[in-house]
């Protein structure tokens, strides 16, 4: 069996180094390393070692997208939300996330194109797509009948309260 300069296995590592240590893939292609009887990944050693600890709460983002790419100069520390953002095609401005990709037909629109929610990010639909699909769901009959039974036992409930008849 293959050894590396420490004498370690370094079986299933492709043959593949990083400072003496085997480099291998975990299960979503990241390149990894054993270190201190850990499994870490390897663009995170890279970072660590340059800056410290990674803070809680952020995470790292390969620039170009490539996560066997583990140069310094290719990782960028963000939020989890920003992350998610950039993975989802949001483009950010000036520091401002300015647009965003609609779930539904995959256009790029401004932030305004989008109805606002009760949390922070906007819709997932843009207002086009969101009109189109309530004006689909309005002429669907099985929705339509779900309606219906629900604004009849709603009816009924607030009838009730209000001392109506109860035969009605």
């Amino acid at each position: 069996m293959e050894r590396n300069s420490k004498g370690q296995f370094i079986k299933g590592t492709n043959g593949e180094t990083y400072n003496g240590f085997g480099i291998w893939y975990d299960k979503k292609g990241y390149p990894t390393i054993w270190l201190n009887n850990k499994n870490i990944k390897l663009h995170v050693y890279v970072w660590e070692k340059e800056n410290g600890e990674k803070p809680v709460g952020y995470q790292l983002h390969h620039k170009d997208f490539n996560k066997r790419n583990y140069n310094l100069i290719n990782l960028q520390l963000v939020t989890q939300s920003d992350h998610f953002k950039i993975h989802a095609g949001w483009i950010k401005t000036n520091g401002e996330w300015t647009h965003k990709p609609c779930t539904k037909c995959g256009e790029l629109y401004e932030i305004s194109q989008y109805y606002t929610r009760k949390g922070y990010t906007p819709s997932p639909l843009c207002k086009k797509c969101h009109i189109a699909q309530c004006k689909e769901r309005l002429n669907d009959p099985q929705i339509k009948e779900t309606n219906k039974i629900y604004k009849a036992e709603w009816y009924k409930k607030n009838k009730l309260r209000k001392g109506g008849d109860e035969n009605a």
